[in-house]
Formats: structure tokens, C-alpha cells, sequence
């Protein structure tokens, strides 16, 4: 799960970007900043060209997904001959880094839920450019927890020439999950912390629940995430405040745009200073050690390390019998697991894990060997001695 680093040769063109001093994209403002894109399909494809035409300093592109034919009529950065089933963020980062080498390109190829809250801290700003709400709901809980902005951007109907831009400003305001229905949230919430999903069934299809959109689509609500991303950003910083808003596109008749602000929910949970203190760890450092740097508990209290994703540590094959230790968090493993002995997908959750205290069968593991990710920050707490 570590993210491959690419950084562009010298080009032999010079590059001028003195056309933007006039504007807010000023090349002191933008050099510096340290960008997320999660999603490589066509909405990133759009983002990343715009970040690179601006020269933003840093960006690192996240999608666990390979490169489809399908993907070719609307991905432009796509068209090289090494980028057939190749993974989309690696074919996005390295065809970026040849042709914007003022940026620093990363690659992470794997779901965003597997990147270590060490990269997001580091970032400025995340992009969202993902297909799915449990995708968006992840990115919504990670950037509330360390307050990070989102600029999140979504295609498709019916019509195929609709899209929607949000800009989330950080902890103290809207999120994605603000905006979802009540119901919408405890059922997307519940299933994320649920035991009792497996991987029974047919694998999903790739087409159930896509919605189509196209490359012209594409290219102007992901022109429009960057334009507001960085502004509404780079205003924050200067005057300490934003609101959170939507902006919905539609270029069937009757053309519209429409802007709604995006208020705080009451009932979203995601907000408010986090519960604990948030932990590095180095690579052989056990959960006890990160639990024993956060200093003596008071009394009647001990320290607990709050997972933030469910990890599943025991699971059992209702085939052919297998038990193992898949060590993977919950959702990936419901969505993606298969038997390693007879490669069945019904896959039964045995024990699911979601904190580790020092009584703890796993306090001498290490967290990558439960599967988290190595520059992952650990949330460290303080839990009555009779919590459960």
C-alpha cells in the first residue's frame, strides 16, 4: 500500500506561467500546494490536466481500478500503449509526469480507505472524483477527522449531461454526509460497521448503478472542481472562513445552474474535535508501543486504539470449510474476498475487530500486520475500564 513517487525530467520548452499572475492561480499561490485526487476515471483525468496546466506542486492520484477499453472515449490521458489493464493512477501519474514536470506526481493503487492518514494531513486539499457513495462517505469521515477540505465532483443521469461540484470547507462545516438523507446515512453507516456482510453472491456487475455521463461532461465539471477547489481554498486562507455548497450543471433543455449552500447536520456524525489524539507509528512498532506513547491513563481508565475502518481477522469458506486470517479491512473483503483455497465468494466474517486495547490478542501485532497502511495516524483513546 505504499505510493509509487514520480517527478518529472526537465523540459526542454520553458514554461510561462505569467498569464495567471493576474488571477488567483498565481504561481506563489499554487507551487506549494499538495493535492489528493481520488478517483483516475474521467472526472480524474480532468482534474489532474488542470492541476498540471497550473503547475499546483504536488498531487497524488488514488484508484485501485486497471484501464478498460471502455475508459478510452472518455479518459484522454489513457491513450498511451502501456495503459491497457494497467492501473489508472500509475498510467495517470506517469503519463502527468512527462507532460506537466513542474508537478510531482504520486501513484497510489489501491481504494482510498487503504491510504494512510499521514498522506492526507500532509495535503492541502482532496478531490473527489469517485462513482460511489460509500467512496464519498470514507473521503467525508477522513477530512472531518483531519480537517482537509474536499472539493467533490459527480456525472451522470438520465440525460447524461448532468453533473454536480460540492466544496466541503473542513471539520467545522458541511461534508458529503451532511447532504444524505437520514435514512441514507444510517443505512450507508451500518453497513460499514456491520459483521454480518460476506461476499455471497454473484460479483456485482459493472454496470449495476452507473450512470451514464460523457467526455464533454467530464471536462467541464472537472475544470469546475479545480477552479473552485483551489479558489475557494486559497480564499479560505486568506480570510479564515467558507461555507459549504453545491452547484448542480445541466445542459439538457432547459440549460441550467443551480447553487445551494450546504449546511452542518445535526445527526452527522463526522464533526467535532476527534475522540483521542491522533499517533504516527514506525514500521516495528506494535500496537502496545503506540498504545504506551500516549502516557499513564488516568484511573479507572485505559488506552484503546480506535480503528477507523473495521478489520476483519478471522473468516471461514461456507464451501469447502477454510478458515484464515485475512487481516483486511471489512468492507474490501465483503466486496472483493474470495476463498484462497478454493476461491469461492462465500466468505463468512468469523471476528471483526474495531478497537485494540493492551488485553488484546493483537496489542503485539503490528498495524501493517493487520493490514493498515504503514503512514496510517492512529487514533489513540482514553475508554472507561468497563467499556465493552
Amino acid at each position: 500500500m505504499e505510493t509509487a513517487v514520480l517527478t518529472g525530467q526537465d523540459s526542454p520548452v520553458k514554461k510561462d506561467y505569467s498569464r495567471l499572475d493576474g488571477t488567483p492561480f498565481r504561481r506563489s499561490s499554487v507551487r506549494a500546494l499538495r493535492t489528493v485526487v481520488v478517483g483516475a476515471g474521467a472526472l480524474g483525468n480532468e482534474v489532474v490536466k488542470a492541476l498540471g496546466l497550473l503547475g499546483v506542486g504536488d498531487v497524488l492520484v488514488v484508484d485501485p481500478d486497471r484501464v478498460e477499453p471502455s475508459n478510452l472515449s472518455r479518459s484522454v490521458l489513457f491513450r498511451t500503449p502501456q495503459a491497457a489493464g494497467a492501473n489508472k493512477a500509475a498510467i495517470l501519474a506517469e503519463a502527468c509526469s512527462a507532460l506537466f514536470p513542474d508537478t510531482a506526481w504520486q501513484a497510489a493503487g489501491h481504494e482510498f480507505a487503504d491510504l494512510g492518514f499521514g498522506h492526507l494531513r500532509a495535503a492541502d486539499l482532496v478531490f473527489g472524483c469517485v462513482d460511489n457513495e460509500m467512496a464519498r462517505l470514507e473521503m467525508a469521515y477522513a477530512a472531518a477527522k483531519l480537517d482537509r477540505p474536499v472539493c467533490d465532483g459527480g456525472l451522470g443521469s438520465a440525460e447524461m449531461s448532468r453533473g454536480r461540484v460540492s466544496w466541503f470547507p473542513g471539520r467545522d462545516h458541511a461534508c458529503y454526509s451532511c447532504r444524505l438523507r437520514s435514512q441514507t446515512r444510517r443505512e450507508l453507516l451500518t453497513e460499514w460497521e456491520a459483521p454480518r456482510y460476506s461476499c455471497w453472491g454473484d460479483p456485482p456487475s459493472a454496470e449495476a448503478g452507473f450512470l451514464s455521463s460523457t467526455p464533454t461532461m467530464a471536462a467541464i465539471v472537472g475544470s469546475m472542481q479545480v477552479e473552485i477547489g483551489l479558489k475557494h481554498l486559497l480564499e479560505q486562507r486568506r480570510t479564515g472562513s467558507s461555507v459549504g455548497f453545491s452547484i448542480d450543471v445541466s445542459l439538457s433543455a432547459p440549460v441550467r445552474m443551480e447553487s445551494v449552500e450546504v449546511k452542518r447536520s445535526a445527526s452527522c456524525p463526522f464533526h467535532g474535535e476527534p475522540a483521542g489524539r491522533l499517533i504516527p507509528a514506525s514500521g516495528d512498532a506494535t500496537f502496545r508501543d503506540v498504545l504506551g506513547s500516549i502516557g499513564a491513563p488516568a484511573p479507572g481508565t485505559r488506552p484503546v486504539v480506535v480503528l477507523d475502518w473495521p478489520i476483519c481477522t478471522s473468516a471461514a469458506c461456507d464451501d469447502c470449510g477454510h478458515r484464515w486470517e485475512p487481516f483486511r479491512r471489512a468492507a474490501a473483503l465483503r466486496r472483493q474476498g474470495l476463498c484462497p483455497r478454493c476461491h469461492s465468494r462465500y466468505v463468512r466474517e468469523i471476528e471483526t475487530i474495531r478497537r485494540v486495547d493492551l488485553g488484546s490478542p493483537w496489542a503485539g501485532r503490528t498495524p501493517p500486520e493487520l493490514g493498515l497502511p504503514p503512514s496510517h495516524l492512529h487514533t489513540v483513546a482514553f475508554e472507561q475500564e468497563d467499556a465493552q
